[in-house]
């Protein structure tokens, strides 16, 4: 289980979220779709160990987030540009993690031929599935997913959901869903939470 305990997030002297917990199980889809600035983004690196609260704090079984050795939880931003080496190719930064397979990649509308490529020739549509491949990594037990198919068009976003959807129950992968659509957040969600 993911849980957050009396969470304190500030961004300068704006307080962004206060006094906020929750718990999310294995296979449950939480969903957040509040306004621009809110904090959502933030409270999605918090929540993958990338940004330290105020106060509070995240546990995965009861365990703080930073003693749990491969991060369990999982972070795909929504610019995924920012987390690739750029002068490393896309195969050599998976296999510091792990080694997808080809069903995976096609589900994902992955073509082989973008492993070779550095960051710098693939398109954001392209980095966002290839950060989300990276992240789907088998030890992986909640995904927090940024606007991972904004830049998709239509048909792949409904593809890439329809596998996520699958894994979640498959693996019993937990998800925090952050998106400005509200109707996919509600249609994806098993829950929402709200400020």
């Amino acid at each position: 289980m993911l849980s957050c305990r009396d969470l304190l997030i500030r961004q300068g002297e704006k307080v962004l979220w206060q006094n906020l917990s929750f718990s999310l199980r294995p296979g449950e889809r939480l969903g957040l779709s509040t306004p621009s600035g809110s904090g959502k983004t933030t409270l999605g690196r918090v929540l993958a160990g990338w940004q330290k609260p105020l106060s509070g704090e995240v546990l995965v079984d009861g365990k703080p987030l930073a003693n749990c050795g491969y991060c369990p939880v999982q972070l795909v931003p929504q610019h995924p540009e920012l987390t690739f080496n750029p002068w490393r190719s896309i195969a050599d930064s998976l296999q510091d993690f792990w080694s997808p397979d080809a069903e995976m990649m096609a589900r994902l509308h992955i073509a082989p031929e973008w492993l070779t490529r550095h960051p710098g020739q693939l398109s954001g549509g392209e980095l966002a599935r290839l950060a989300l491949l990276r992240a789907l990594d088998p030890r992986t037990r909640f995904l927090i997913a940024d606007e991972i198919t904004a830049q998709l068009d239509p048909a792949t976003q409904r593809d890439v959901w329809t596998f996520l959807l699958e894994l979640c129950q498959r693996r019993a992968l937990g998800m925090v869903v952050i998106s400005h659509q509200k109707a996919l957040v509600t249609q994806v969600c098993s829950s929402l939470l709200v400020e």
